[in-house]
C-alpha cells in the first residue's frame, strides 16, 4: 500500500517514527549533492554533525562564531542547505552541500540517511535559517536518536514567518537544548513556544580579548565602521546623513554583498572608505585606532524592509569591538533595537538615530578624553564575559547534559531588560500583541 509520507509525518507521530525506519531501508540509494571529505572519518567512534545554511567561513559572522564554538571537536560532518559563498568552507571533517533542495520529507530523510548510512551520529548541532536545515536536523534526530541542540543567530519565525510554526515547534520539541544569542530572542521564543531556551552569545576569542584598558587614542576626525549591512536602506541613510558630519570613516565588513549596492560615489560623500573584510587578528588592532566604532542597524520607522528581524537581532561585532578593542559603540538607529539596548545597558557606547545632528553629537561626545576614559574601563570590565575561553568544550558537555553545563552566559546578562513590550509595536511583530 502506498503512504503519503508528506502528509503522514506532520499528522502523526508514531507513524512518523515508523516511516523513518523504512525510509533508512532506502538509504543506500541516495548520495550527497556535493561532499567534500577533508578528513576521514574514524567511522567506528560517534560522528558530530553541524547544520547551516550556508559556508562556514570567515566572510559572514556565522562563519567565525560556528568555528569558535566547536573548535577542536573531532569526527565533525558540516551539512549545509546552499553555497552563497563560491563554496569556500574551511570547517568540517566532511563537507557536504545540500543545494538541489529535496521537495518532501521523505526526500529529505533519503538523502540525508543516503551519506549517513553505517554512522554512528551522537550529536547535532543545528544553526537554522532555511526550511532545510530544520528538516534535516528532524530527519538526522528521528533516525539516529541523536542529541539535538539548536543554536538560533537569527529570526526567521516571530518577525517574519519564513519558518511555519508547526515546523519550528517540531524542530524545537526535538531539541534536547535550546540555545539562542542574546535575551530579546530568547524572551520572544520562550514567549511564543513555551520552551525554555539558554543564552550563547556571540563570543569573542579570548586571545583576542584585550586585558588591560587600551589607551584613548590621539584625537583625530576619523572613526571606524564595522559589521554589514542587512538593508539597502540602511546603506543609503547612513551615507545621506554622514555627508554633512565631516569625519572620515574607516570601514572594515562585507563591502561586496551580493544583495545589496555600495554606491562609490556615495560612499565617497559620505567619508567612508572600504576596507573589506580583514582577519580578526588584524581588526582588533585596528580599531585601538579609533574613538568610536559605528553599527549600523535598524530605523524602525516603517521604512526597513525586515523590520522585525532588525529588531531582535543583535550584531556580533558590537561584542567584538567592545572585548578586543574597547573601543566606545555607536549604533546608528533606533533606541529599541537589541544593539542599541546592549550598549546603553554595558555602558559600552550609545546611540543616535539616523540624524546628521544626532550622529555628529555622539561622535563629539564619544570622542571626548573623560568619555573615552570612562567607556573604556566599563568595556574592559565587560569583554571578559564574552570570551570564547572553554567554549567548545562547555558546548559539547551542555549538549552532553541536554541543559547548560553552568549559568556563565546567563549570569553575564543577570537584570538585562528582555522585553520589547515598552518597544513601539508594528504588524510585523505578531507576538508583541499577545506576549
Amino acid at each position: 500500500m502506498a503512504v503519503n509520507l508528506e502528509s503522514a509525518f506532520p499528522r502523526n507521530r508514531t507513524l512518523r517514527d515508523r516511516l523513518t525506519g523504512l525510509v533508512a531501508d532506502l538509504g543506500n540509494t541516495v548520495v550527497a549533492d556535493d561532499l567534500k571529505v577533508v578528513r576521514y572519518l574514524d567511522k567506528a567512534a560517534p560522528v558530530h554533525v553541524v547544520i547551516t545554511a550556508n559556508e562556514v567561513n570567515d566572510l559572514h559572522g556565522t562563519g567565525p562564531l560556528v568555528k569558535r564554538i566547536c573548535a577542536g571537536w573531532s569526527n565533525v560532518i558540516a551539512i549545509r542547505a546552499r553555497n552563497d559563498f563560491q563554496g569556500i568552507q574551511d570547517f568540517g571533517d566532511w563537507q557536504v552541500c545540500m543545494h538541489r533542495r529535496s521537495q518532501s520529507r521523505r526526500e529529505f530523510f533519503l538523502q540525508t540517511l543516503g551519506f549517513l548510512r553505517g554512522l554512528s551520529v551522537e550529536t547535532v548541532l543545528c544553526v537554522p535559517y532555511l526550511p532545510d536545515e530544520f528538516l534535516t536536523a528532524i530527519a538526522i534526530q528521528k533516525s539516529f536518536g541523536a542529541s539535538l541542540c539548536a543554536y538560533i543567530m537569527d529570526d526567521q519565525n516571530i518577525a517574519q514567518q519564513k519558518i511555519a510554526d508547526d515546523l519550528m515547534q517540531e524542530f524545537l520539541e526535538c531539541c534536547s537544548l535550546r540555545l539562542i544569542t542574546h535575551p530579546e530572542l530568547k524572551r520572544a521564543y520562550e514567549d511564543k513556544f513555551g520552551l525554555p531556551f539558554h543564552l550563547l552569545p556571540a563570543i569573542v576569542p579570548d586571545h583576542l580579548v584585550a586585558k588591560q584598558i587600551t589607551p584613548v587614542p590621539a584625537q583625530g576626525r576619523r572613526g571606524a565602521m564595522i559589521g554589514s549591512f542587512w538593508d539597502q536602506r540602511w546603506f543609503d541613510r547612513l551615507c545621506d546623513e554622514l555627508s554633512p558630519c565631516g569625519w572620515e570613516i574607516d570601514w572594515y565588513g562585507n563591502n561586496k554583498s551580493p544583495w545589496l549596492r555600495f554606491d562609490p560615489e556615495r560612499m565617497r560623500r559620505a567619508g567612508i572608505r572600504a576596507h573589506g573584510v580583514v582577519p580578526e587578528n588584524q581588526l582588533a588592532d585596528v580599531l585601538k585606532k579609533y574613538p568610536f566604532v559605528i553599527v549600523p542597524s535598524a530605523a524602525l520607522d516603517g521604512s526597513d524592509m525586515d523590520e522585525g528581524v532588525a529588531r531582535l537581532s543583535l550584531p556580533g561585532r558590537i561584542l567584538f569591538a567592545s572585548a578586543v578593542s574597547h573601543t566606545p559603540v555607536l549604533v546608528i538607529g533606533h533606541s529599541t533595537t537589541c544593539g542599541a539596548r546592549f550598549v546603553k545597558h554595558f555602558g559600552v557606547g550609545e546611540s543616535a538615530p539616523y540624524n546628521s545632528g544626532r550622529i555628529l553629537e555622539a561622535m563629539e561626545r564619544l570622542s571626548a578624553a573623560q568619555e573615552q576614559q570612562r567607556l573604556r574601563r566599563r568595556a574592559a570590565e565587560v569583554g571578559p564575559m564574552f570570551s570564547d575561553k572553554g567554549v567548545a568544550q562547555w558546548l559539547a558537555a551542555s549538549i552532553d547534559l541536554g541543559r547548560p553545563l553552568d549559568g556563565r552566559f546567563n549570569d553575564a546578562f543577570a537584570g538585562y531588560p528582555d522585553s520589547l513590550r515598552d518597544a513601539p509595536s508594528r504588524s510585523s511583530m505578531r507576538w508583541s500583541a499577545s506576549a
